[in-house]
């Protein structure tokens, strides 16, 4: 086909209106770009398009350069060869790389046996180093149960990957710096990598969700990866990625790049209002004074997920090995939403926070939730003669220092 023709086929196929104020230096720039290619063929080869437009009057010739500068240029960005060669995996890394905002819909499921089955669906949206994801995460245990929970998660890869998750239904929050916290939020910059593997294979077309788009297909280790591409932008519209014998899935749909994102959802300050926690340093900042009933409380969803008897630990407990397996497998058991996790660390930050000399005891192994004769658990404030002792059925009664409960193991 002659140079002529290409450029004509280019002009049939563009949907751009000629202005006559179009930027200089970009039609400068693509005129460059094109006449050095030309330099490199047969000086016999057909008759040079240039020689056909200068035949035309100025005002034709502007135009003309500028649609071939649109075209020729918009092409080069957008990684699609001029000559209709079509995309090919090149140009989708180096789009996806030039692009520093990028939003889609996440699915994604990893079925383990030893531990589970997670789940994670919502939308990402990434703008430079942060990466945001808002929808829900979710878990069902071996055993069964199950749990899900509303999410806002966040993570800054400039800064120690230091990451913020918000439970906004209840306004609790998780904080701190650690690479791969939340891979939820990675999985892009995982993808990327993968896509480097250099193991490429062609799928040809196919219609996705409506649209046309081009296959690829990546095997890196255990994994697939499926990249759908739109033929037009050569970037992704649909990825799909299977990992160990397809227990673990992937899916990113509603692909775009290059959006407009305001900063404002990408702030990771947590509200004042919110109760949070470093989760390296298990460090609490509570809005809010600290109480007994938030003991109460605590202790009693962690007996009401334990089937109705008090867990073998709650800050203290049986010593011995023994009993440290025991509490593992009663934890192992429990899929409770996020807020009921956070009701325990308060109760747990109760005690914790406690003055020196509290004396605080807890012997609540195996006892039932209701029982009013076993104590559960008990301390001293500094300027009181009675301990504060806690019982099956969440009552507190004040007990003199010689009336108190005995130990259990220390009766054995």
């Amino acid at each position: 086909m002659s140079s002529a023709e290409k450029i004509k086929r280019l002009f049939a196929k563009s949907d751009v209106a000629v202005h006559s104020k179009v930027d200089d230096r970009i039609v400068g720039d693509a005129l460059t770009v094109f006449n050095e290619s030309e330099k490199t063929k047969s000086v016999s080869a057909e008759p040079n398009i240039w020689r056909m437009i200068m035949n035309k009057t100025m005002t034709k010739v502007a135009a003309a350069a500028a649609i071939i500068a649109i075209v020729v240029v918009g092409m080069h960005y957008l990684g699609v060869s001029p000559d209709g060669a079509g995309v090919v995996w090149a140009d989708v890394l180096r789009n996806m790389e030039a692009s520093q905002t990028v939003t889609f819909t996440l699915d994604t499921e990893n079925n383990d046996e030893t531990v589970g089955h997670f789940w994670g669906k919502g939308t990402v949206k990434i703008k430079g180093p942060i990466r945001r994801f808002e929808g829900i995460n979710g878990r069902r245990s071996k055993y069964g149960q199950s749990g899900e929970e509303t999410v806002i998660c966040m993570a800054d890869l400039s800064r120690q990957n230091r990451f913020v998750t918000l439970y906004p239904l209840k306004k609790c929050a998780d904080t701190g710096d650690y690479s791969g916290y939340n891979p939820t939020l990675l999985t892009y910059d995982g993808l990327k990598k993968d896509f480097h593997n250099e193991t490429e294979e062609s799928l040809g077309e196919m219609e996705i969700n409506g649209r046309k788009a081009v296959g690829f297909r990546i095997v890196k280790d255990n994994k697939e990866i499926i990249v759908w591409v739109d033929p037009d932008t050569a970037l992704p519209i649909q990825i799909e990625s299977k990992a160990n014998d397809g227990t673990e899935t992937l899916t990113l749909t509603n692909i775009t790049f290059s959006v407009e994102l305001d900063d404002q959802l990408f702030d990771m300050t947590v509200p004042d209002d919110y109760l949070a926690m470093n989760v390296i340093t298990e460090e609490f900042t509570i809005p809010f004074e600290l109480k007994e009933k938030y003991l109460v409380e605590g202790l009693k969803i962690a007996a009401g997920h334990r089937g109705g008897k008090f867990p073998t630990y709650f800050g203290r407990g049986r010593p011995g090995q023994e009993a440290i397996d025991k509490f593992l497998e009663e934890d192992a058991r429990i899929v409770a939403p996020i807020e009921d996790d956070f009701a325990i660390m308060l109760a747990t930050e109760y005690f914790v926070r406690l003055p020196k000399g509290s004396e605080w005891q807890y012997v609540g192994e195996d006892v039932k939730l209701g029982d009013a004769k076993k104590p559960v658990c008990w301390w001293k404030l500094p300027d009181s003669k009675t301990y504060r002792v806690i019982y099956g059925d969440l009552s507190i009664r004040d007990v003199e220092p010689g009336d108190l409960p005995k130990i259990p193991w220390l009766e054995e």
